[in-house]
């Protein structure tokens, strides 16, 4: 009898964790192309929540950059350095959401920047890459504006 009841309960929890991972649905594939569009949104919308201490505004967009940085298409290289901006890209991200979370608009001016700077040293890197001939993947398609 007590076999029988495990069996059940187990046939219960299995279905119960089946069905949760089956709802769950992966987000689409981006491009590097696209996470960088989206960066650039995000960005734009931590600005204008800057600028009007808008911090529910600075805290969600930092929350996006943070998992954007974490999607596949984020990889525009596989290099130490590409790491460290990334890296470096995502602590200036946080430190948007705490200021935010602690109403610091001068914490979270200083965090804008440290990230904007951090954006504009990766892209001057990236095309430093590319003028130097060296392998760029196709997906990081670099704009005529530089990006």
């Amino acid at each position: 009898m007590k076999q029988t009841h495990l069996i059940i309960l187990f046939a219960i929890a299995s279905s119960l964790l089946l069905t949760g991972a089956a709802s769950k649905v992966d987000p689409p594939e981006i491009t590097t192309r696209g996470a960088m569009r989206a960066k650039i949104v995000s960005t734009h919308q931590i600005l204008e929540g800057i600028a009007t201490e808008n911090y529910s505004q600075i805290e969600t967009n930092a929350q996006k950059l943070i998992q954007l940085s974490k999607v596949a298409g984020w990889r525009a290289r596989q290099t130490p350095e590409y790491d460290l901006f990334t890296n470096e890209f995502r602590r200036h991200a946080e430190a948007l959401v705490e200021s935010a979370q602690n109403k610091n608009i001068d914490g979270a001016t200083l965090a804008y920047m440290q990230l904007a700077f951090n954006c504009a040293s990766c892209h001057k890197h990236m095309r430093g890459l590319r003028r130097a001939n060296l392998v760029v993947p196709s997906h990081y398609a670099v704009s005529p504006s530089g990006l």
